[in-house]
């Protein structure tokens, strides 16, 4: 998609198909640079904004200018564009277990949160994500105790995701990802989506996006940069995680303003 766009094309199927197998194969620069997905392809012919990704991950088949949870969940996701970090979609099409506008972020900083800890532990137990949707975090840790002997109230099993998900974010602010890469290509921002039956699909606004990200940094225990703080991680009994997070950090610091002295 992002390539015939750049070509400014519509691409028929036989074109697909023998793009396809180019890339497979490597053949030539073109197959090589769509090899390491869209945002490399746009950043190479100096259109980054081409490239409908979070992180680099392209986004799935769901427009965020129709669920503004899903906006916001592809934004916070630890790995990219993933509509499997947290599934909002539940809450704003399904209207479960809590109805919510799907066109509004209110409430949705904490429903990405507790969603993300919950798939943390649905990852951590290897189950299927969709089978969840029939379950709760009651029933897995009946099965828990069933398989494994060992008791946890679901309490417990979500605080268990709520450390294994802030571990990934002080992982991201280890490798240099900042609040700026907790975002969207300006696209959604800027234009209306597709739709069919005359449905106006419009660009979401931004200062109530950054607001929101603002509200899941702070539920989440980030600073406004989205860096993990020393409270939330003393919380979750990360201290020592914290500690070498903040090393890295302040080495990276360090060595970027010795080389602006240079």
């Amino acid at each position: 998609a992002c390539h015939a766009e750049l070509s400014d094309r519509r691409l028929r199927p036989h074109e697909i198909v023998s793009l396809l197998r180019s890339i497979a194969m490597g053949s030539d620069r073109l197959s090589r640079l769509m090899a390491r997905g869209s945002a490399a392809l746009a950043d190479d012919a100096g259109r980054p904004e081409l490239s409908m990704s979070v992180k680099s991950m392209e986004l799935p088949a769901y427009d965020p200018r129709g669920a503004y949870g899903m906006a916001l969940a592809y934004a916070t996701s630890t790995r990219g564009g993933s509509h499997l970090r947290a599934y909002p979609i539940s809450h704003e099409i399904l209207r479960k277990p809590v109805a919510t506008d799907r066109l509004s972020f209110d409430g949705k900083a904490r429903i990405i949160r507790i969603a993300e800890d919950t798939n943390a532990v649905v990852d951590s137990l290897t189950v299927c994500r969709f089978v969840f949707f029939a379950a709760t975090l009651e029933e897995y840790a009946r099965v828990l105790l069933g398989v494994t002997g060992v008791r946890l109230s679901p309490e417990e099993l979500l605080q268990r995701g709520e450390r294994a998900y802030f571990r990934e974010r002080m992982m991201n602010a280890m490798l240099g990802f900042r609040s700026t890469h907790d975002d969207l290509p300006p696209r959604f921002f800027e234009e209306e989506g597709s739709s069919g039956d005359g449905v106006t699909v419009r660009p979401i606004d931004r200062r109530d996006f950054i607001a929101a990200r603002g509200r899941y940094y702070s539920v989440r225990g980030l600073d406004e940069d989205g860096i993990p703080t020393h409270e939330k991680a003393v919380e979750l009994n990360l201290s020592s995680d914290y500690q070498k997070m903040r090393s890295i950090l302040d080495n990276a610091r360090d060595d970027t303003l010795t080389d602006k002295a240079t």
